[in-house]
């Protein structure tokens, strides 16, 4: 089964929930002798989406692993485009983005599919 970019815009308009990107905004450093992170930092970014089940909508080769989902992600007024290991928030959890598609309209980014792991 296909989506055309606007099915998927309405199915976060009808059904979307606000929910948030969180960017790392700076790596930090490594301490070998702690083995520990510091200095690292992220940025917000409130959007609407809409998370739906691996199995339905859009065919995967990739293997069925549990508790993964995807979330549609609109483009347009979103200032940042998500990418690998950033973290969605929301809906009483937090997911790590494990894959993006981005979905194109006359050359234009209308919005993000993103295969998302707990």
């Amino acid at each position: 089964m296909s989506f055309r970019s606007y099915d998927l815009l309405r199915l976060v308009k009808d059904f979307g929930k606000e929910l948030t990107l969180r960017k790392k905004t700076t790596a930090g450093t490594y301490s070998p002798s702690t083995g520990t992170v510091t200095g690292s930092a992220t940025t917000d970014y409130t959007f609407s989406g809409y998370f739906f089940n691996f199995s339905v909508g859009l065919p995967t080769d990739d293997e069925l692993r549990r508790g993964t989902r995807r979330c549609i992600v609109p483009a347009l007024g979103l200032a940042v485009a998500p990418d690998d290991e950033d973290l969605i928030v929301g809906q009483g959890d937090n997911v790590t983005i494990v894959k993006v598609t981005t979905v194109f309209n006359a050359g234009t980014a209308v919005c993000y599919i993103c295969e998302v792991s707990e």
